[in-house]
């Protein structure tokens, strides 16, 4: 994208006195590094991790929520847009700015869900059920439960057993039974795989399978009815762990709602499961005259995602037309088909949150150079939002002085601290010395000059490419000592929000040197 054509107008001789205008009396750096504290970042990187948000994937509405969370802090902290509004253009969206990306997306023409006989409420795309990516199709029949589709010699248990399932609509429950002792207990085990389910529904004579989605996590409350279901352009696969196989047989799926089930069986599907789980037995539903027609099918085509951009206007006359950038993304990898979630609490929910609190502490202090705030997504499938920010920058790239990186600040020894960014800008090691004596973080160790295969890895690559000084801070090396990276066990439970503390009061004080120095550093090396 080009250039905005308002861009010009901000680097004439009228912007410092604009930003000057907006920009906060400020308490100086030692009132800004008070006010980051760790009860704030326990509660933000438990919002944004939250199971409920389904892993964060790019896009979905659990990344949609994550961004709304950014923005409600953002607002909080006093920031302001950085992309206003033009004449001709549509309204400010505040701190949203969308880039697209080509993904598969429910086609609307070929969707449907209608219940016979006549009457029944009119079943909605997005609300009461979704369509699963390659299994389109046409279906209708009459249905039949089957708890959770699932079959186990091992646990010596099957869902399918007597039941006649040719040409039926089987309604099945994602997952496995919620108990103790059977299916690996907490463990989701293979057995919950949607895609063998498919493939025994498939070869059980199924004319169509509706798929029905629970709460995340056991005794999570329901989703808002606005907001029942949503659809799921990827799945989520995890470092050093087998894919589960794709279905080899192919039929009509939709996943649906639990109350889209529940009219359509005429039941209270959490009910019956309810019973399944307690149990670890089969449970069969109440014998319905119902059917049903369904349509499934997906199509490819430009999807709008959001990077979140806020800005906090700098004090001095002469600086604050120039900008740090301080960033971390906010999307993760999603679930799988067991439904297994990423929450991604390490990766990167602990940027984020460390991000927030810098935001809200140079609020309050005033630095002299103004400061970008970017929350990127797609960062997991390429560094999308940070390399579409690069190219749709709300400031001319000359005016940025240096890009700050928070990426997984929440594991490891709380007094350590990885950097890279210092072989490609040497000057910036004094940076971080000075930033070490400013006034203690609890950071002892600052590695330097390793994980270099790491540094074209996370979004402060975006901003190097386009001659920016960036740093990327991170939890420490090498990043196989974090065992649970990218894996469903990357949880809250599993942080130190004593090193993530320590980490943000650290990078706190590197940022507030490079909006503080008259000098900027010198353009990075090739």
């Amino acid at each position: 994208m080009g250039r905005p054509p308002y861009i010009e107008e901000r680097v004439t001789a009228k912007v410092p006195l604009l930003l000057l205008a907006l920009a906060p009396l400020g308490k100086g750096f030692a009132g800004g590094f008070e006010t980051i504290v760790e009860s704030d970042l326990t509660r933000d990187v438990g919002a944004l991790a939250d199971p409920a948000l389904e892993g964060r994937d790019t896009p979905s509405r659990g990344l949609a929520r994550a961004a709304e969370i950014i923005a409600e802090r953002f607002g909080a902290a006093g920031l302001v847009a950085a992309y206003p509004s033009t004449a001709g253009a549509e309204p400010d969206t505040g701190f949203r700015r969308a880039f697209h990306r080509r993904l598969p997306e429910p086609d609307p023409a070929g969707c449907a869900l209608e219940m016979e006989p006549a009457g029944a409420r009119a079943l909605e795309l997005g609300r009461d059920f979704v369509p699963v990516t390659g299994f389109s199709g046409d279906a209708e029949g009459p249905v039949v439960f089957a708890g959770y589709g699932i079959r186990s010699k091992t646990e010596r248990y099957d869902d399918l057993a007597g039941l006649e399932l040719d040409k039926k609509i089987v309604v099945v429950v994602e997952g496995e039974p919620r108990h103790d002792r059977k299916f690996d207990g907490p463990e989701l085990s293979r057995a919950a795989s949607l895609w063998d389910k498919l493939d025994a529904l498939a070869e059980s004579g199924a004319a169509g399978v509706l798929a029905v989605r629970r709460a995340a996590v056991a005794g999570a409350a329901p989703a808002k009815e606005a907001d029942a279901i949503s659809f799921r352009a990827t799945w989520a696969d995890w470092n050093g762990v087998a894919a589960d196989p794709p279905a080899r047989r192919k039929l009509p799926v939709l996943e649906v709602s639990l109350r889209c089930a529940g009219e359509i069986l005429g039941e209270d599907v959490e009910a019956l499961v309810g019973r399944i789980d307690r149990s670890a037995r089969p449970v069969r539903a109440a014998k319905s005259d119902r059917r049903v027609r369904m349509r499934s099918r997906t199509r490819e085509t430009s999807v709008a995602i959001d990077n979140l951009v806020g800005m906090l206007p700098g004090s001095d006359a002469a600086l604050s037309a120039e900008f740090v950038v301080v960033g971390a993304h906010y999307d993760h990898v999603g679930i799988d088909p067991r439904g297994r979630i990423a929450c991604g609490a390490d990766d990167n929910a602990s940027g984020v949150a460390g991000m927030l609190e810098i935001a809200e502490a140079l609020a309050q202090a005033g630095p002299r150079r103004s400061v970008l705030f970017c929350a990127f997504a797609g960062e997991e499938d390429g560094l999308l939002g940070s390399q579409a920010l690069c190219g749709d920058l709300p400031v001319p790239k000359e005016k940025l002085v240096a890009m700050v990186n928070m990426d997984m600040i929440g594991r490891g020894d709380a007094g350590e601290l990885a950097v890279l960014g210092i072989v490609q800008n040497p000057g910036l090691e004094k940076v971080l010395a000075r930033a070490r004596k400013l006034r203690p973080s609890g950071v002892r160790e600052v590695v330097l000059r390793e994980g270099e295969e790491l540094f074209e890895r996370s979004d402060h690559f975006s901003f190097h490419k386009i001659g920016v000084p960036a740093l990327f801070f991170f939890e420490g090396l090498p990043i196989d000592k974090n065992k649970d990276y990218h894996t469903w066990r990357d949880t809250v439970d599993k942080l130190d929000t004593k090193k993530m503390l320590n980490t943000t009061r650290f990078v706190y004080n590197a940022t507030w040197i490079l909006t503080d120095d008259d000098e900027r550093p010198p353009p990075p090396r090739d």
